[in-house]
């Protein structure tokens, strides 16, 4: 038999001992869970600067995604459509200023459907022009007018999944629907706060599940419809707190019916739940270089990026949403 000295056997039962903690200690280590991950947003890419060359804008507005995540520009000032990958290369741009067919005066808002067709909303010229996916002229339809069918500043353009469009209507505090052929189909909204009703309303989105948020600016609110025109909900309240707005212009909605705003005034982006709760905001810091002043669009990405327009800097942001234990 082995006798050991007290002094070794003592380190032996020591060594014995940390060895039994550590394995414990490994145990409730891998019985935690995982530290919740905070949803948010992360600059991925951005791109753009004033002028009127290819890649610049004068006045940039709305922005649609096509199916093969092309990304589509009003260049309000410019009198064009610009077209971008997913990295901010330029693809193609068409457009030019006058009142004739396939020109543009200020066009605020693009939407584009599954067989590439591009929907523009002009402001000054009420009308919504249609064009295919290389800017080729098909189609225009609307005229100056409070009456259906008829247009006063078009503001905001959505698709739905049957190709309707809808459009928001900044002086006549509304938002219609149509078909794909011009076809006026349904009116809702009208001049007030109650509601359902608008107040100069900004852009118009749709949900995957047909329901519509409207960017109700001067209410500052999101109001929510079913697609017949149905008031469902509306959050929001003037000020600067998490879910108060400045002239929400725009409204992004996730498939899980969260959505992201661009709330103008505020100088940024408010990511809230289903039921309207505060999630996350986005802004950047107020320093040399560093400019987000005016958010006037957001669009989603196929992959879930969001992004952004600026009108007060001519450019464009990229970001990464991070969805954390939202996913």
């Amino acid at each position: 038999m082995v006798v050991l000295s007290w002094p070794r056997a003592r380190v032996l039962l020591l060594a014995a001992a940390l060895s039994l903690v550590a394995g414990l200690t490994a145990c409730r280590r891998a019985a935690e869970p995982p530290a919740a991950v905070e949803p948010g947003y992360r600059i991925v890419g951005q791109w753009g600067r004033t002028g009127s060359a290819p890649g610049e804008f004068d006045g940039v507005q709305g922005l649609a995604v096509d199916a093969q995540d092309r990304l589509y520009i009003t260049d309000a000032e410019n009198c064009r459509v610009q077209v971008f990958d997913t990295e901010g290369r330029f693809l193609r741009a068409w457009g030019r200023c006058g009142d004739g067919p396939g020109e543009l005066r200020r066009p605020m808002d693009v939407a584009v459907d599954a067989a590439g067709r591009v929907f523009v909303v002009d402001f000054l010229l009420d009308r919504v022009v249609v064009f295919d996916r290389t800017g080729k002229f098909l189609q225009a339809w609307g005229r100056p007018g409070s009456g259906r069918g008829e247009l006063d500043s078009p503001v905001g353009a959505a698709l739905d999944s049957s190709g309707n469009l809808y459009v928001t209507e900044f002086y006549n505090h509304r938002v219609q629907k149509f078909n794909p052929g011009g076809e006026p189909l349904l009116v809702r909204g009208g001049e007030g706060s109650e509601t359902g009703k608008l107040h100069y309303p900004g852009k118009v989105s749709l949900a995957p599940d047909g329901t519509v948020y409207v960017a109700d600016a001067h209410n500052y609110r999101i109001q929510k419809y079913d697609p017949q025109g149905g008031a469902l909900a509306n959050w929001g309240s003037p000020g600067t707190w998490q879910g108060q707005f400045q002239d929400p212009v725009d409204v992004a909605v996730e498939p899980d019916g969260s959505f992201h705003v661009a709330d103008s005034g505020n100088r940024r982006v408010q990511w809230l739940s289903g039921k309207g709760e505060f999630l996350a905001e986005w802004r950047l810091p107020d320093q040399e270089g560093l400019k987000f002043e005016s958010p006037s669009a957001l669009t989603l990405g196929t992959d879930g990026s969001l992004y952004v327009s600026d009108i007060a800097n001519n450019r464009i942001y990229k970001l990464e949403v991070v969805r954390g234990d939202r996913k």
